[in-house]
């Protein structure tokens, strides 16, 4: 405990500790010498000597002291300033942030609320998906049929959203894709579609313009934070960050973050290291869709934490007792 505290003061003040240590060191180092002594007392003389000359050495000492303080006082003062534009610049991030997630539109629904009807359209998109698989006799991971359903709600289908889209899936069998994009620009598969989950647009038509810059935003804003190398409390600011996501927010998060679109969430370790999508349910996700098992850790998800919570301690009496 000792050591951590030590190295962590030495890192902070080392300047200070160095300039300090060494002055106190000359400074006392007088008292060592055999200059103002004879044999083992010191005279009247030399004790008026030795007076003066401790006399003329407290100015400098102080003046030392000054040096030390100062220096301590134009790092606060610089850290305090770097701190200050941190905090300017994380909470403008917020505001555009939220002003990103209001100014979301679709027919029907704004904000928030179109993270429930994306997360519908994308399950209708695997259902879909998974029809042809079987009529196409092809074989896709969970990760693959995730990866190509999002695309195809994200880029959608049409006069130039197909093009990009098979672009984009160009590594899948071009049978299935070529099948899957017929389907989904098809007029009676939207109708059909729409009829049923009762949208109010017309599905498969692609949200790139939407999402697009929503995911850069929210993606630069929570790097800002974990890129800083200031004495800041980094899972604090991101938790900030998580609390402005609703339960269908962090669920399109986390499967935009398992596809090629938005793998940067993983690579810098960002998902699980602030705890992005911890808010979702237990069973959001059935295992068809995502394996939440193997993706997080254990205690990740804040519906195990309130299980551990109800679970009784051994020094207490359970129920069953």
């Amino acid at each position: 405990m000792i050591l951590p505290v030590l190295r962590r003061a030495w890192k902070k003040y080392a300047v200070e500790i160095t300039v300090g240590s060494v002055g106190l060191i000359a400074m006392n180092l007088i008292f060592l010498a055999g200059a103002f002594r004879q044999g083992t007392t010191v005279t009247r003389e030399a004790a008026g000597q030795l007076g003066d000359f401790v006399g003329g050495f407290v100015g400098p000492s102080f003046s030392l002291l000054g040096i030390v303080l100062l220096i301590r006082t134009l790092k606060d003062q610089r850290t305090s300033a770097e701190i200050q534009s941190f905090e300017n610049k994380y909470f403008e991030l917020l505001r555009l942030h939220r002003d990103n997630v209001e100014e979301i539109d679709l027919q029907g629904a704004s904000g928030r609320k179109l993270f429930v009807i994306l997360l519908r359209e994308l399950r209708c998109a695997l259902e879909i998906l998974d029809e042809l698989i079987v009529t196409q006799n092809a074989v896709l991971t969970r990760e693959e049929r995730l990866h190509v359903a999002y695309y195809c709600v994200f880029f959608g289908v049409g006069p130039n959203s197909s093009r990009t889209l098979k672009e984009e899936l160009s590594e899948f069998p071009g049978g299935l894709i070529d099948a899957l994009e017929a389907v989904l620009n098809n007029k009676e598969t939207k109708a059909r579609v729409r009829n049923q989950r009762r949208f109010k647009f017309i599905p498969f038509e692609g949200h790139q313009s939407r999402l697009g810059h929503y995911y850069r935003h929210l993606y630069q804003t929570v790097r800002y934070v974990d890129q800083q190398q200031l004495e800041i409390k980094h899972y604090a600011h991101v938790k900030t960050i998580r609390a402005q996501l609703s339960t269908h927010e962090q669920a399109m998060l986390l499967v935009n973050s398992l596809t090629p679109l938005g793998r940067n969430w993983w690579r810098n370790d960002l998902i699980v290291k602030y705890k992005l999508v911890k808010n979702l349910p237990r069973h959001f996700f059935d295992e068809t869709e995502i394996d939440m098992r193997t993706l997080f850790p254990q205690n990740y998800f804040e519906w195990e934490e309130r299980a551990i919570s109800r679970t009784p301690s051994s020094s207490e009496p359970s129920a069953a007792n």
